[in-house]
């Protein structure tokens, strides 16, 4: 973590950079996430959307196989990767 100290008189301050906080996951934009995450799996249903503490959506499919699937998409709705999980 980036961190900086600045000495004002006897005090120290320490500086650490602002966290942006996670995108909210409104109804409005879990409709374009299930919509990207479907586009990228054909077939496959939405369990459910969330945040990840990385900031990144997560959509957690069922494959059209009945594979598990977790595609994380970014702050744009571009997958930027996705997970098989074994069930």
């Amino acid at each position: 973590m980036y961190r900086s100290t600045e000495t004002v008189g006897r005090h120290a301050w320490v500086r650490t950079p602002r966290r942006t906080l996670p995108p909210e996951l409104t109804a409005d934009v879990a409709v374009e996430v299930a919509a990207a995450a479907l586009a990228d799996h054909p077939g496959a249903t939405i369990e459910w959307l969330e945040v990840d503490g990385a900031g990144l959506f997560e959509a957690h499919l069922r494959g059209a196989d009945g594979q598990t699937l977790v595609v994380h998409l970014d702050g744009d709705l571009r997958v930027v990767g996705w997970l098989s999980e074994v069930s």
